[in-house]
C-alpha cells in the first residue's frame, strides 16, 4: 500500500512540475536590434515600432542562414526574428535569434 501511495505521489509531482514548466507562452518578435548586451536584447518591432526588451541566457542560440553563429554577430541595426518564451511581452527570455536580411520594399 505504501509503495502505491509513494508512486502516485511521485507521478503527481512530475505531472505538476511539467505543467508549470510549460506554462510559458511562446512569442515571435520581428524587427531591428536597437540594443544588445551580454544579458539583454532590445528589438524595435517592425509591425508597430514598439521596442521589446528581452533577457538572454546561456541557452540562447544565434543563427544566420540556419547555421549557428557567435553572439558577437548581434549588433544594433540588424534585422532579426526572435523566438522567446515568457508570461508576457514584459517578461521574455530569448530562445533563438535569427539574423535575417533586410526586407525589400515593393
Amino acid at each position: 500500500m505504501f509503495r502505491r501511495l509513494a508512486f502516485a505521489t511521485l507521478v503527481g509531482a512530475l505531472i505538476a512540475g511539467t505543467t508549470a514548466l510549460s506554462a510559458h507562452d511562446e512569442y515571435r518578435i520581428i524587427g531591428v536590434i536597437s540594443r544588445v548586451t551580454a544579458t539583454a536584447l532590445d528589438v524595435k518591432q517592425t509591425k508597430d515600432g514598439k521596442t521589446v526588451a528581452m533577457k538572454i541566457d546561456s541557452a540562447t542560440v544565434v543563427t544566420r542562414d540556419k547555421k549557428k553563429v557567435e553572439r558577437s554577430e548581434m549588433k544594433a541595426g540588424l534585422n532579426v526574428v526572435v523566438d522567446a518564451s515568457g508570461d508576457s511581452l514584459a517578461d521574455l527570455t530569448v530562445l533563438e535569434v535569427r539574423l535575417v536580411p533586410a526586407p525589400t520594399r515593393q
